[in-house]
């Protein structure tokens, strides 16, 4: 039995499109991806501009939630907060609340 040792023409193109891809990208980490310096600024920029249009976005979305849960709530929610609040008296406070109660259960 006799080994036939002799590459056949499809390894041997493969062989060459390896090379020549390694090529291409050999030259490419040396030389980066060749944009020119306008080009580098374009894409920070632009890019640059997509975040911020994102973060203002967001902050729209944000906003919008929040006022509509507060309308869909409506007065009953602001009442309930501002007679649940527990504000302190001074003793001339309470006294002229205790006179001003007598008198409504005096009329």
């Amino acid at each position: 039995m006799s080994e036939n040792t002799s590459a056949s023409p499809s390894s041997t193109s493969d062989a060459a499109a390896i090379e020549s891809y390694k090529s291409i990208v050999d030259d490419y980490v040396k030389n980066g991806l060749n944009l020119s310096n306008g080009a580098k600024i374009g894409i920070g920029v632009g890019a640059g501009i997509v975040g911020l249009v994102i973060i203002g976005m967001i902050i729209f979305i944000v906003t919008r939630l929040r006022r509509s849960k507060s309308s869909k709530l409506g007065d009953a929610d602001a009442d309930s907060r501002g007679g649940s609040e527990t504000t302190i008296l001074t003793d001339e406070q309470k006294a002229a609340e205790a006179r001003r109660m007598r008198a409504l259960n005096n009329m």
